[in-house]
């Protein structure tokens, strides 16, 4: 009698639970939610998440290289040889050469950078010119003495472009060249456009690595005409 007596009770209970049962059901169900979006978040046996400090964020763009200067760099010795004045085709300048100034002819040297492999510009010996030119002229534009010049002129081969001929199994196609021209005791660009190479005859030698395709050069005609105000005429 007893037993069932309290299994009524029970009955009634669960079937008309009192008003202090059912907040602790509702945080129950708060608990075990919360619990799960842990669960979820978590990833259970993950660790918590790191954060980057802005201190060590900066402290590795402070210890990153500096950057290189901007413009032409000054050279601290003199022009020796013409290895030195290619290096003005790769940003540099000899504040101890003679400026361009004055009175003309000014004595140029032209650099050139046919392929490209990356290779530096080399000094060419001589430049084809007009055969009536006066002798300053000349020596102006065939130098003895490279440490006299006053100009050095880049040409250098930026990419290849149309394809023209076959030329002893190379393609080759037109040169897309610039021309900068530079004083020397002052990094000074005086010229920089865009020339083709306009000489689409196959050359006579084709450098070792040359690669497949070979590009046209420009001519010491369109050369000429390009740079010889400047040479000619007073600054």
């Amino acid at each position: 009698m007893a037993r069932s007596r309290a299994a009524r009770a029970a009955a009634r209970l669960w079937a008309s639970p009192p008003r202090w049962v059912i907040p602790a059901a509702a945080i129950s169900v708060v608990l075990v939610a919360v619990l799960a979006g842990y669960e979820v978040l978590g990833g259970g046996e993950a660790s918590p998440t790191t954060w980057s400090s802005p201190s060590a964020s900066s402290g590795a763009a402070a210890s990153a290289a500096p950057a290189a200067p901007a413009g032409p760099r000054p050279s601290t010795v003199a022009v020796r040889a013409p290895a030195d004045l290619a290096q003005v085709c790769d940003g540099w300048y000899y504040p101890k050469s003679p400026r361009y100034t004055g009175r003309a002819p000014h004595q140029i040297s032209v650099g050139v950078a046919d392929t490209l492999a990356g290779e530096p510009h080399r000094i060419r010996a001589a430049v084809d010119i007009p055969y009536n030119l006066g002798k300053a002229s000349r020596n102006a534009w065939l130098p003895a003495d490279v440490t006299k010049s006053q100009l050095v002129a880049c040409v250098t081969l930026t990419k290849n472009g149309t394809p023209l001929k076959k030329c002893a199994g190379h393609q080759l196609a037109r040169g897309v060249y610039t021309l900068s021209l530079y004083e020397v005791a002052t990094g000074r660009r005086l010229v920089h456009k865009q020339l083709f190479g306009d000489a689409a005859t196959c050359p006579n030698a084709i450098p070792m690595g040359a690669g497949p395709t070979i590009a046209t050069t420009v001519s010491d005609k369109v050369l000429y005409q390009q740079l010889n105000p400047y040479v000619t005429r007073p600054s």
